[in-house]
């Protein structure tokens, strides 16, 4: 099969068009009306691009490309790039040959998913792209074989600081997000949301950026098992 594609469970969108949602409302909520609105405008683009895509992946032999799509967001990989596969429950991790990294968590069971009938996609998804990858390796290196053509892109290593970037600015807003969040109300029920919702935007905004920092020192992803 030259094409192969998986594609996230309708039942997975409507999950995430429903997060979007309720992140949304608890912005316009409990955050100042000048934060709350970029917030919640960033959210809800999120939430009707999930909805409307949905999550996917595609490995393509012919072209010789590995397509990974999250909504609007579109990220496509050389197969005679790709040089370690690993997979970890839902969690599918692929190494470069630029020292760079890709984690995709793909859709899989857990009690409730079970109950809507999602299907676990992990293994098949890291067995597919492994597979394919060693088969395009392997054309490359026969003789005679045409060498794919440049063009014109983006080095893997400066895509690789935007994305660190980005968490880091993803951390920084969740850390703003819970120093503005309004926690004085006359309710004790929304009170205690109000703390509860700070504590998380802090502890959550506080590790995207340790984790970004790490990843800025370091300059490498973990090393993984090598592609069979």
């Amino acid at each position: 099969m030259p094409i192969q594609r998986w594609r996230s469970p309708a039942v997975l969108r409507v999950k995430s068009f429903l997060v979007a949602a309720m992140g949304v409302a608890i912005a316009l909520v409990f955050l100042p009306p000048w934060f709350a609105v970029p917030v919640a405008a960033v959210l809800g683009a999120w939430g009707l691009g999930m909805a409307a895509f949905g999550g996917s992946v595609t490995v393509d032999e012919e072209a010789g490309l590995l397509s990974l799509r999250m909504g609007v967001l579109l990220r496509r990989v050389r197969l005679t790039d790709i040089t370690a596969v690993l997979v970890d429950q839902s969690k599918v991790s692929i190494g470069r040959a630029s020292g760079g990294e890709i984690s995709l968590y793909t859709w899989r069971k857990d009690r409730l998913d079970a109950l809507l009938g999602v299907p676990m996609a992990a293994g098949d998804i890291g067995h597919a792209i492994s597979r394919s990858s060693a088969l395009a390796q392997k054309d490359q290196a026969a003789p005679g074989s045409a060498q794919p053509a440049g063009g014109i892109r983006t080095p893997a290593r400066t895509r690789s600081r935007l994305a660190t970037a980005l968490l880091a600015a993803a951390g920084l807003v969740a850390i703003a997000g819970a120093l503005f969040v309004r926690v004085n109300w006359g309710s004790p029920v929304l009170t205690v949301l109000g703390v509860i919702i700070a504590l998380v935007l802090g502890v959550s905004g506080l590790l995207y950026l340790v984790v970004a920092v790490w990843i800025l020192l370091t300059g490498r992803a973990p090393r993984f098992t090598a592609v069979p």
